[in-house]
């Protein structure tokens, strides 16, 4: 079984990259994920997910610093509590930041951690 940590790192760089193929492998197969976005907004299914990280991947004025404040796993289930800083452009080209927990819960199936919440909470 591959370390939640080491997955929970490999998912974070597949964002930082901006690697939708490498994003969409930590999706769940069977069970669609669901997203709550910093504005409250809520994205269900892989599908949606996928078309909305496609969309955001391609802007390439964003950027995350991301620190983990808790990590907790053991052989079933992974939740890690990160505190990000978002830096990126307004429609206007000015530069703005958000702060926020991202609170993410994975699921071990069959030996890889897939991905099934992911929550934004602004600070």
């Amino acid at each position: 079984m591959t370390d939640f940590k080491d997955a929970l790192d490999a998912h974070l760089k597949t964002i930082k990259e901006r690697d939708l193929a490498g994003f969409s492998e930590f999706l769940h197969p069977d069970h669609p994920c669901i997203i709550i976005l910093p504005n409250g907004s809520m994205i269900s299914g892989n599908g949606d997910i996928v078309d909305f990280h496609r969309d955001w991947f391609a802007d390439a004025d964003w950027r995350m610093d991301v620190s983990v404040v808790d990590i907790f796993a053991d052989d079933a289930m992974g939740y890690a509590l990160l505190d990000v800083v978002y830096h990126d452009l307004d429609e206007g080209g000015e530069p703005y930041q958000m702060n926020y927990f991202l609170s993410l819960l994975f699921k071990n199936v069959g030996g890889k951690w897939v991905l099934v919440r992911d929550q934004n909470t602004l600070k």
